[in-house]
């Protein structure tokens, strides 16, 4: 009753089925592998917003890699530089649209860290950053990857308004090396602007990849089930012609 499963059209069925059930099963294993990255993540991201603050020069020697660095609470003095003022633009924040302006401060051995002191809402404006010396806190954070279809700031020329904080392409217009990190203001003696929101604080979640296993793997039944469902209803119709009904 089950010889026509032989015949080519069925053994292109069957091929058919077996493939579309192997990229289901892969792309459930790839969202599960996701989600675990997700959880190691989130695990290390804790383990460095919940660590002590600690001078900027001691976290700098511990840990050279910027990756090793970021999230990492820091206080640090210096002497923010003027005229060399940067927005990171399209960004947003709560539900509105805005940008972050960013200034680089000078430390004591003459190097420069870029600090994204806060948001602003579009349309609004910010104060320049406070005169003198001040001490400031905040989270370490590494150049930003660039977003797949995202718009590419300038590669040459002075900048004045980012995408992103990519340190190495903002060397080329500061005017000593920037460490190989930023910071993103939390607070700062004596005080920043008051019109400035502080960037919003990292989130835990683990994120749709769990889900994403499940509907991989349900999709996977139902083509299973698809392909049990028309063989039945195929060797149903051979035996009731077989049997003339």
């Amino acid at each position: 009753m089950y010889k026509f499963l032989l015949r080519p059209k069925w053994i292109a069925f069957h091929v058919l089925i077996v493939v579309l059930v192997t990229i289901m099963l892969m792309l459930a294993n790839w969202q599960l592998d996701r989600h675990q990255q997700r959880i190691v993540f989130n695990n290390t991201l804790i383990e460095r917003v919940d660590a002590p603050t600690q001078p900027l020069e001691q976290v700098l020697e511990t840990f050279s890699s910027a990756s090793d660095a970021e999230w990492r609470s820091v206080v640090v003095t210096g002497l923010y530089l003027q005229d060399h003022d940067i927005q990171i633009v399209n960004v947003s924040q709560g539900g509105q649209a805005g940008f972050d302006p960013v200034a680089p401060l000078q430390l004591s051995d003459g190097r420069l860290i870029l600090v994204n002191r806060g948001f602003v809402p579009l349309g609004g404006s910010v104060l320049d950053p406070p005169a003198g010396t001040v001490t400031l806190q905040g989270r370490l954070r590494a150049s930003s990857a660039k977003r797949l279809g995202a718009v590419s700031d300038a590669t040459s020329g002075v900048l004045t308004e980012v995408q992103r904080i990519d340190i190495l392409r903002l060397q080329q217009q500061m005017p000593a090396p920037l460490v190989n990190v930023y910071v993103e203001l939390q607070s700062s003696s004596p005080a920043d602007d008051t019109t400035l929101s502080r960037i919003a604080e990292p989130t835990f979640n683990n994120g749709p990849h769990l889900g994403y296993v499940g509907q991989w793997i349900l999709f996977s039944l139902c083509a299973l089930g698809g392909w049990f469902a028309i063989v039945r209803r195929e060797a149903t119709g051979k035996k009731q012609s077989a049997l003339g009904v």
